[in-house]
């Protein structure tokens, strides 16, 4: 039994400090993007965000889909290093294939790629990004590597961390250079990249410095003399990718907008649609601000509800799976209300303008439907079941794809915004459809939406009657920092409104609030479920 408490506290305390080093990781993703902004202005802004899905897919597969793979594969081997040893020589392979082919259709197809996209001066920027594939291998073998060690988290935390900030440090840096010199727009995408793009050799540099043998680990990963097991390798790959998508369910509707988007904005004869692009990529920052509670929570619930499945525990696992979707809810619901009712003040705060403002407001919603989509995708992934959202995110991709060719020609980014809304909106829908009809979690009753209603309709009247009165008391400064002051002042009343009226009106019952994750509880009550 002490061994079982001892591998229960270095399970959680591993998840601890992987989801804190990824939300870190996420933050400071989101942050760098708004002096970027300021600095490259729209135009620059649309540059990055063109080539950015090709580069993120590059860091899912090494930073979350591809480790997680083989640290599972590597623990369920248990002590047999000569297994272990296989699984990552297996993985190696699959990695090699997979990145290769990446690598080759990027970087040797970029022409035909940016003759799509309908702006070959992007052709340089796609090529550098291609780079990024080739240091994927290593560092997804590395990360697994520690990963299957329940016991060492830390290197794979660290350079998480070490590596985003390397990388926000160098575009900042050039961003700036490039301001006081006046570069073009491409001259900051293509510094951009190439700091996203070089930013792995930190990576490896950092856990290298933590692999304690390093020639047993390279003599082991490329002794190819045994036979090799392709059906292994094909498992290995597709997790791998399964898990990487899973990890960023923003991407592919990212990436649709990089091939469609400008072609469909050309129809509309605009000043330059590559700006007009620029202004609708803003949203995506707040967005990803949205999705970081989402996904703090999801990574708190995951292991407690995977425990409860493996146990077989199945009216336990329904309650907790409809606390999460409840607090998920509530949680997008208030950060989508609360930006579109002060929409106008944050993009003037953050862009320094206030266009594409209804753009901005539309794409809020997404908060929300990202926010279901990331826990429901959680609670399947902790049934066993990760391909099932992948389902629904093709499709909810495919509603996406669609709503571009059908509402951008007519409303320009704000039908992009729709769109967008649309395709992940019958994503999350589909997802907590199947988990009702799968019984995996309880059915929410109409108490919940009325009270949910009610909340969001008081924080957004406070919202608007503070608006009123910061805005007579402010009107006599410059217009950005009156937005601000309105921006924040909002953001703040707003939450604490929003939280008090849950509280006033039992959203959540004492049982929910029981159940809620509490660290300071989890090493104590993991034992004792396992003696159920």
């Amino acid at each position: 039994m002490g061994n079982e408490k001892t591998e229960s506290h270095l399970v959680w305390r591993g998840a601890a400090i992987l989801t804190g080093a990824a939300l870190l990781v996420k933050i400071l993703s989101a942050l760098y993007r708004l002096p970027y902004q300021n600095l490259a202005g729209d135009i620059g802004f649309y540059v990055y965000q063109q080539i950015y899905p090709f580069y993120a897919l590059a860091v899912a597969l090494g930073s979350t889909g591809f480790p997680i793979v083989i640290s599972k594969y590597m623990a369920e081997a248990n002590e047999g290093v000569g297994i272990k040893a296989s699984v990552q020589r297996h993985a190696l392979i699959a990695l090699l294939f997979l990145c290769g082919l990446f690598f080759v259709g990027l970087f040797f197809f970029a022409r035909p790629l940016t003759t799509m996209i309908g702006d070959r001066h992007l052709t340089g920027l796609v090529r550098i990004a291609a780079m990024a594939y080739l240091f994927v291998p290593i560092v997804a073998l590395l990360r697994g590597n520690f990963q299957g060690d329940k016991e060492n988290m830390l290197p794979t935390a660290l350079s998480q961390i070490i590596e985003q900030a390397a990388r926000v440090c160098f575009i900042l840096a050039a961003s700036w250079y490039l301001f006081v010199n006046q570069g073009s727009a491409y001259e900051f995408g293509a510094a951009a990249t190439s700091g996203s793009a070089l930013a792995p050799l930190v990576t490896i540099t950092v856990l290298l410095f933590f692999l304690p043998q390093k020639r047993a680990f390279v003599r082991d990963l490329f002794s190819f003399s045994r036979a090799v097991d392709w059906r292994l390798v094909g498992t290995l790959m597709i997790s791998g990718c399964l898990f990487s998508v899973l990890a960023v369910p923003l991407l592919p509707f990212q990436l649709v907008d990089s091939l469609t988007v400008l072609r469909l904005l050309d129809k509309l004869h605009l000043a330059d649609p590559r700006a007009e692009k620029g202004i609708y990529d803003r949203a995506y920052i707040l967005t990803q601000f949205g999705m970081i509670a989402a996904t703090s929570l999801t990574a708190a619930i995951v292991p407690r509800l995977a425990q409860l499945a493996s146990l077989k525990k199945r009216h336990d696992f329904q309650i907790e799976a409809t606390l999460v979707i409840k607090v998920s809810l509530a949680l997008g619901a208030a950060a989508a209300a609360g930006l579109i009712t002060i929409s106008r003040e944050v993009n003037i705060m953050l862009f320094r303008n206030a266009q594409g403002t209804t753009a901005f407001a539309i794409a809020a919603l997404t908060m929300l439907t990202l926010s279901l989509l990331l826990t429901a995708s959680g609670v399947l992934e902790a049934t066993g079941k990760p391909w099932i959202p992948i389902y629904f995110l093709i499709i909810g991709t495919g509603v996406k794809g669609i709503g571009n060719y059908l509402l951008v020609p007519h409303f320009s980014i704000v039908g992009a915004a729709i769109a967008t809304c649309g395709g992940t909106a019958a994503a999350a829908g589909l997802s907590l459809f199947y988990l009702r009809q799968a019984a995996l979690m309880k059915r929410l009753g109409w108490r919940i939406g009325i009270k949910l209603a009610a909340a969001i309709t008081g924080m957004c009247m406070i919202v608007l009657l503070g608006k009123m009165v910061i805005s007579h008391l402010t009107k006599s400064l410059p217009v950005r920092p009156a937005a601000a002051i309105i921006a924040l002042s909002g953001a703040v009343f707003g939450g604490i409104t929003f939280i008090a009226l849950l509280y006033v009106l039992r959203f959540l019952d004492a049982q929910d609030v029981k159940r809620l994750p509490n660290p300071r509880h989890k090493r104590r009550e993991l034992p004792s479920s396992k003696q159920v």
